[in-house]
Parts: C-alpha cells; structure tokens; sequence
C-alpha cells in the first residue's frame, strides 16, 4: 500500500506544498501552511488562520488604486474620491477628486480637440504631397 498523496498533518506540524507532490505535507481542513515570506520552498507551519472578509485596501489623494485586478490585490479611493485608470486590465490609476460633470457633447468635443491636431497635420501632408 502506498502512501496517500499529499501527506496531511495537524496544528502546529511542519508543511511544505511548494515542492513535487510525491514530497508535499498539507495541513488539514481550516488550517494554512505559513512560510517564512520570500523563500520558494521553505518548509512552513500549520496554523489557523483567522478568516475575515477581505477588505480592499483605500488610497488616499493621489495615491495609486488598482481596481481591475483579483479582489485580493485591489486598492480603492477614500470616500470621495475616483480612481482614475487607464482602461489596460491591471494598470494602476491615481485616486482623484471627480471632474465637474460634462454632457456627452462636451466630452466628444474634448476628444475631438486632442484627436484632431494629428489628423490635421496628416491632411495638410498629404495635401502638399499632391501636384
């Protein structure tokens, strides 16, 4: 008879499930193996780890927010505030106070003004270019 794989150990026992199975020690149901941070392979200890609903962690004015990423890893904006990031997955944004509001019109607009300039510069080019 073989073993059972991964071998399952108690509170308190050592743990180590960063290696091949045939080698790994798990800790039983409702207890964590805690390693020593920053060690690929260290061998841990089983304990209870008290479980809380994660809370995401707040930025202040200025500070960088990540709300595009796993629940565990985002960061949100105090009360009051928005993270202004870049629509990139994963990319951090900078927590700011919110813009005056602006009418749809207003925001194409404003596009259009940043756009434009480079489209311009293209047509004028393209103009010369001609005989």
């Amino acid at each position: 008879d073989k073993p059972k794989l991964p071998v399952v150990v108690g509170e308190g026992e050592k743990c180590q499930m960063t290696v091949s199975p045939q080698y790994q020690v798990d800790c039983e149901e409702g207890l964590d193996c805690v390693t020593p941070p920053n060690i690929l392979g260290a061998v841990g200890i089983c304990s209870k780890v008290e479980t809380k609903p994660a809370q995401p962690a707040l930025a202040g004015e200025g500070q960088e927010c990540k709300t595009t990423v796993s629940p565990n890893y985002q960061v949100h904006c105090e009360e009051g505030l928005i993270c202004s990031a870049p629509l990139r997955p994963g990319a951090p944004g900078v927590c700011t106070p919110p813009a005056a509001s602006l009418s749809s019109s207003e925001v194409v607009a404003e596009l259009a003004s940043i756009a434009t300039p480079s489209l311009r510069g293209s047509a004028s080019a393209a103009q010369e270019k001609q005989p």
